[in-house]
């Protein structure tokens, strides 16, 4: 007999437990179904950490290693201005579904084969037999879920595991010809190295795949400092990596979190922290769809005009960033990748049109909800509040109230019980717009 529950979840990585806490949070009924992923080693930027400890995720946090400079190695030029936290996947996914499990996600260790609607929502099938339903289902298999994706240019990403490298923590990036490479270690002798090629490059099969790994790998001088007299242990896993996102983010009853919504290039290195944000951004829309089904349109378009400038937002921050190697420029590799996806900048100056007040959809105490917001060029979804002030409502208080007081500053504090800080910090937005003098 197939077991019953409000939602379903297929993926157990970061988006799938942010989604199932953030669920459970809000008393829905969440059963997570996964199994685990290829052992890697990741890098992990501070607001991700700050988002799991926001989301009540000690364990996964626990796992996680020491802060290192992230080396890149770029147009010539080696610096290591950003900071990230290395993690061994395998130990933190492990501890993410602890964190889920412990707040009362019931978790299922199994294979998903089959995905269905059902009379009453969905039905999961799994590899033993088992079936699961619910009145919802998240997708958050990554990149291999399945449905129509847009893409970015083909990308392969080969990856394999080192063992004897040396015992310092550390994650680095570097370009060659026919693409780039990237490196992370933990420090205790284990290293990931993941080497990223154009899909349409003659790669013949699983046989050949170790002779062409160590052949770009010969092309990358910087890879054999990091990797020392290390060597390689298990298979190569070759994947997509290519910036993609899901044609349709949202269906009847379906929704798709993390990768299965939006995969970046891994070049951001930002990966887990969009999967993350996509996922909290998932959960009042979920909500909405449950509860407050007359808003549910409302919800949907909140998603779908997220995912959407979101996609290319970080298409052209890639674009931008590839476009800064100029010693392989004529290669075929970078050449598709600094054109793509267009010409259009990755961060519209503030002063390239006028700020208009529209009502759009905003998350707002678990639920979505349309209220006026401040849409500007760089903020195209618009601004709902800043420093907690609903902003629209600062501005027209101050356009028709503020003139009345030497400082008006404490009035508005006391009008929208606030800090003065607070005010201070929304006006100074406001001021930078140009909206009030």
């Amino acid at each position: 007999m197939a077991q019953q529950t409000d939602i379903l979840i297929a993926g157990g990585g970061p988006a799938g437990c942010i989604a199932a806490l953030g669920l459970v949070g809000l008393g829905h009924s969440v059963r997570l179904i996964t199994t685990p992923r290829r052992p890697t080693v990741e890098g992990l930027s501070e607001r991700v950490l700050q988002a799991l400890a926001a989301s009540g995720c000690r364990r996964a946090l626990a796992t996680v290693g020491p802060a290192v400079r992230r080396e890149a190695s770029w147009n010539g030029v080696t610096n290591a201005a950003n900071r990230e936290w290395v993690v061994a996947r395998t130990p933190f996914d492990a501890a993410l579904l602890e964190d889920a499990l412990a707040a009362g996600v019931e978790i299922a260790a199994e294979r998903v084969t089959k995905l269905a609607r059902s009379d009453h929502g969905w039905r999961i099938e799994t590899g033993r037999g088992e079936r699961f339903l619910g009145r919802h289902l998240v997708e958050a298999r990554g990149r291999r879920a399945p449905g129509r994706r847009r893409h970015g240019p083909a990308t392969t990403a080969l990856g394999r595991m080192f063992q004897g490298v040396p015992t310092e923590a550390r994650t680095a990036v570097a370009g060659f010809p026919h693409g780039w490479t990237w490196y992370a270690s933990t420090g205790n002798g284990r290293g990931a190295l993941q080497i990223i090629v154009s899909s349409a490059h003659p790669i013949l099969g699983r046989r050949e795949l170790p002779g062409f790994f160590e052949g770009r790998l010969d092309e990358v001088a910087e890879a054999r400092t990091w990797l020392g007299a290390g060597r390689a242990v298990g298979e190569i896993s070759a994947r997509h990596a290519e910036t993609s996102r899901a044609a349709a983010p949202l269906e009847d009853g379906l929704i798709r979190v993390g990768d299965a919504a939006l995969a970046m290039d891994p070049l951001s290195g930002h990966g887990v922290f969009e999967a993350i944000s996509s996922a909290k951004a998932a959960v009042p829309v979920i909500n909405t769809f449950v509860r407050q089904p007359d808003d549910a349109a409302l919800a949907h378009a909140f998603y779908e005009e997220r995912i959407q400038i979101a996609f290319e937002r970080f298409a052209r921050i890639g674009r931008d960033f590839y476009a800064l190697e100029h010693r392989f420029a004529d290669e075929d590799f970078w050449r598709m990748r600094r054109l793509w996806p267009d010409d259009q900048p990755a961060h519209a100056p503030v002063s390239t049109g006028p700020p208009v007040i529209a009502t759009k959809p905003v998350i707002e105490d678990g639920f979505i909800a349309a209220r006026p917001v401040l849409v500007t060029a760089d903020q195209p979804r618009g601004v709902w509040q800043v420093a907690g002030l609903p902003i629209v409502g600062l501005l027209e208080w101050y356009r028709r109230e503020a003139g009345a007081f030497a400082d008006p500053i404490p009035a508005a504090a006391a009008r929208f019980a606030r800090t003065e800080g607070q005010i201070t910090t929304a006006l100074e937005f406001l001021r930078h717009r140009r909206l009030i003098g």
